[in-house]
């Protein structure tokens, strides 16, 4: 999924730069590029750092020393993760923003920007410490060591709750411009489910084991992005 993600960004980038009528990028593309940089070394600390160290496997099969570098790079995977999720809602907004003209529904869009850049830097802060110290989060499976942690739990119940309602809201904001669009009923549908498709990720999420979701999610909503 991901080798396809990253050469649909690429079609959509070459076409844009040579052959669309501006011929040049704007905020979303450069947005999307973000998240493809970042997506691809999240990917390899995937399948080469989290597989490697017991992903799929029950944890009570495995030493407390490979629990331990599990959650080492499970810490990092989950900085990279709130990055990426906040960089694909800021880049289809920012496409949004290219096709929608009314300024109600710009100013809409502008403050969902705001909110869900704030959001993120907010999110990913509290990642990074959500232990102190810091290193106490893969270090509690090994030693004991002083140390506490804020309830994970609650923090991804949280977290998926306010991304849910993003989406939800982000899903409305064109639907609500189609019916105001000069197309036939049909074309209308069209675009309808068009802008639907961003559900996808939160509709079958709960069906999917997380391991493997986590990152296709990521994948889709990159080629959303497209």
């Amino acid at each position: 999924m991901c080798s396809v993600t990253g050469l649909l960004v690429l079609a959509r980038l070459v076409f844009k730069q040579y052959f669309s009528y501006q011929r040049t990028l704007k905020t979303d593309d450069w947005v999307i590029i973000a998240s493809v940089l970042v997506g691809l070394p999240c990917t390899i600390l995937n399948t080469t750092g989290l597989t490697h160290y017991g992903l799929g496997k029950d944890v009570w099969t495995l030493q407390p020393a490979t629990i331990a570098e599990f959650a080492r790079y499970f810490y990092i995977q989950q900085i990279l993760y709130i990055f990426l999720i906040t960089s694909i809602k800021i880049s289809l907004l920012c496409f949004y923003l290219t096709i929608f003209p009314g300024r109600t529904t710009r100013l809409l869009l502008w403050i969902t920007v705001a909110f869900s850049a704030s959001f993120g830097v907010v999110s990913t802060i509290v990642s990074i410490f959500q232990c102190t110290p810091i290193r106490f989060y893969w270090m509690q499976y090994v030693q004991e060591e002083d140390g506490k942690c804020l309830n994970i739990n609650l923090l991804g119940w949280i977290n998926g709750a306010v991304s849910v309602g993003i989406d939800v809201w982000m899903i409305g904001i064109p639907l609500s411009q189609i019916k105001k669009l000069e197309l036939h009923w049909k074309k209308k549908i069209g675009a309808a489910i068009m802008f639907l498709t961003g559900t996808f990720p939160t509709d079958t999420g709960p069906h999917v084991p997380a391991g493997i979701w986590e990152y296709d999610q990521l994948d889709n909503g990159e080629v959303q992005g497209v």
